[in-house]
């Protein structure tokens, strides 16, 4: 492992995120490839693809993955643990900045179009009263691009409802609300028979299962509802895969991608691999997500997941947890 090389190789692809500048494939797995000969993760000849050995997920719960100290961490991202007292996994965030403009660009490029929402609100809590969350901070980067005037947080009550109501009375354009599928199933218990219709141009941005919290709720069926209730769009509900132990994340973006299935961002891309030979699955078919993301430059560039996928000509798509691995979820933790 070479730090100085890592810490050049961390100078560049913010450059990259600073700017807005999108490599094709060719240029991110070279990028890649030199993240992980910095790392000690690439093998010459190796079966895996472009020779980068990916680190499985649950290195994260058994190890320290960081190619720095970890006393010198920013942020520290745990993973939602399963039962109560359950091990969980550690992100070891090096620099925040690096995140952030993750974050920022892939909101850019799948959330905000046209007409781009005015105002922001989000069922999940700011990053101050979650900082271990990766979600809080992601949302709470998005959230800060808005004077304070033109967000709102929603703790899931009557009054709030009302202090909702008015806020999307005054803002008097389109909203963009934030939430896990358990935030929003919440959500729609407390309006109960009511509709809250939202000013056109409105979406809604939604992630994370229910996991260990009871209930359960098709991909399908969760737009319809979100649809009808706020008498928005289907196209508009843009569904976001990410990982604790990811910096970037995909989106199923219909009104970008003109389909129903997660697209990465510039700065990631996932395989969908048999796991009995660890290549590549046809369109149809489906396997085992690996990421690799270049903002994972302090920690691992590629992660080997348990989350199983139908590929699809863009991206992928009917996530699932791979048999006898333990859930995952957001709406757990949150």
């Amino acid at each position: 492992m070479s730090n100085s090389e890592i810490e050049i190789l961390a100078g560049e692809i913010k450059d990259w995120l600073s700017t807005g500048y999108k490599p094709d494939d060719d240029e991110f797995f070279d990028f890649a490839c030199a993240i992980a000969k910095a790392q000690g993760t690439f093998e010459k000849g190796s079966s895996w693809f472009k020779g980068i050995c990916p680190t499985p997920e649950w290195a994260f719960k058994a190890m320290t993955v960081a190619h720095f100290p970890p006393s010198e961490a920013q942020a520290v991202f745990e993973t939602s643990g399963t039962t109560r007292g359950s091990s969980r996994g550690r992100h070891f965030v090096k620099d925040m900045e690096l995140y952030r403009l993750s974050v920022l660009r892939g909101a850019e490029q799948f959330l905000m179009f046209e007409p781009k929402p005015v105002a922001v609100v989000s069922l999940v809590p700011p990053k101050e009263e979650k900082p271990k969350s990766s979600l809080c901070w992601m949302i709470s980067f998005i959230m800060e691009e808005y004077s304070a005037d033109k967000r709102l947080y929603w703790k899931c009550g009557a009054q709030d409802l009302a202090r909702l109501r008015l806020f999307t009375e005054k803002v008097g354009g389109a909203l963009m609300i934030f939430g896990t599928t358990l935030d929003f199933l919440r959500f729609f218990e407390v309006l109960g028979q009511e509709n809250l219709c939202l000013p056109k141009g409105s979406r809604i941005f939604h992630t994370g299962g229910m996991k260990a919290s009871g209930l359960s709720v098709g991909a399908q069926e969760f737009i319809e509802k979100a649809s009808s209730v706020l008498g928005i769009e289907a196209d508009n509900i843009i569904e976001e895969y990410g990982m604790t132990e990811l910096l970037s994340q995909a989106y199923s973006s219909p009104k970008v991608t003109g389909c129903r299935s997660f697209v990465h961002t510039p700065y990631l891309r996932t395989l969908v691999l048999n796991p009995n030979t660890m290549q590549e699955v046809e369109v149809g078919e489906r396997g085992v997500l690996c990421h690799y993301d270049l903002c994972n430059v302090y920690t691992s560039v590629a992660i080997l997941t348990m989350d199983t996928a139908l590929k699809t000509s863009f991206g992928f798509k009917d996530i699932t947890r791979a048999r006898g691995a333990e859930p995952r979820g957001c709406s757990y933790e949150l």
